[in-house]
């Protein structure tokens, strides 16, 4: 699973509040995935990570990888990963599933990778109104949408 961060986390902290749903959703898919010992990668744009290892990946620890194209599938760094970790499935959930997540999933599909985008999940706090759902209709013509609890129960076999 690939967690796209699109925008920049703050540094302070944020005032209490409630979490959103897609936040909600997002922790809970992310804390099964993790348990289940299947590879996270995060990616965020424009931040300086350190680069990701395929054998972090692979042993069920999350890895960082700074975006450095407009496709995940156009990134040198990303590409070797993602054949470390067997490809050719890419699942991908983003805070915003905005320009990168669309450009990875054409990518994707031109290349006839299966590419699978949660549709109801954030991997981290959000800012105002969730942006994800105006993306969604152009997504699904790359990609199979999922929700997040319907992927948690496809792969890690938990209820």
């Amino acid at each position: 699973m690939v967690c796209i961060a699109e925008r920049r986390r703050p540094r302070e902290p944020r005032p209490t509040r409630k979490p959103g749903a897609l936040e909600t959703a997002g922790a809970r898919l992310l804390r099964r995935w993790e348990a289940a010992g299947l590879p996270t990668v995060f990616v965020e744009r424009d931040l300086a990570l350190e680069r990701a290892d395929s054998v972090g990946a692979a042993a069920g620890e999350p890895s960082l990888l700074r975006a450095e194209a407009p496709s995940l599938l156009r990134d040198a760094g990303f590409l070797r990963l993602f054949e470390g970790l067997g490809g050719p499935l890419l699942i991908l959930l983003g805070d915003a599933l905005g320009d990168l997540a669309l450009e990875t999933a054409i990518d994707g599909f031109l290349a006839g990778h299966p590419i699978i985008v949660v549709k109801d999940a954030s991997p981290s706090p959000l800012d105002g109104e969730e942006e994800s759902a105006g993306a969604l209709p152009l997504l699904s013509c790359f990609a199979r949408l999922m929700g997040a609890e319907e992927l948690a129960r496809e792969w890690t076999g938990v209820d």
